[in-house]
């Protein structure tokens, strides 16, 4: 006769929580740099059928709304990971989460810097 482990089904329940948190995180990132590849693309693919200033206008939109993507993923990480933090459950640091968001924010922001500057100049 074999005898199944003791299965503790809150620590799976907790456990399915921390990766749906993580998904949740990993879809807020696709977002943003979906957004991000978006405004790039528009600026540079539709140069001869639309005005320079409202390229500008529509890339500025979608780069600068890529970077909220980024900054709504590491607070709703790190907000639910509040939730589960004193539990024994091993997960991504909210430290990692911010500095991934902090950096891809940042990526945003060159990118339009540099796409503002190569329209003026």
């Amino acid at each position: 006769m074999s005898t199944k482990p003791d299965i503790d089904t809150s620590t799976l329940a907790l456990d399915r929580t921390v990766l749906a948190n993580e998904r949740t995180y990993q879809a807020w990132l696709r977002t943003g740099l979906a957004s991000a590849a978006a405004g790039l693309g528009v600026a540079s693919l539709s140069k001869a059928a639309t005005p320079l200033w409202i390229l500008l206008i529509i890339a500025t939109i979608l780069l600068l709304s890529s970077a909220l993507f980024f900054w709504v993923a590491a607070w709703r990480y790190s907000h639910v990971h509040l939730r589960t933090a004193h539990l024994d459950i091993e997960a991504l640091s909210p430290k990692v989460a911010k500095t991934v968001s902090a950096l891809l924010a940042g990526c945003s922001f060159l990118a339009l810097a540099g796409l503002l500057i190569t329209a003026l100049y």
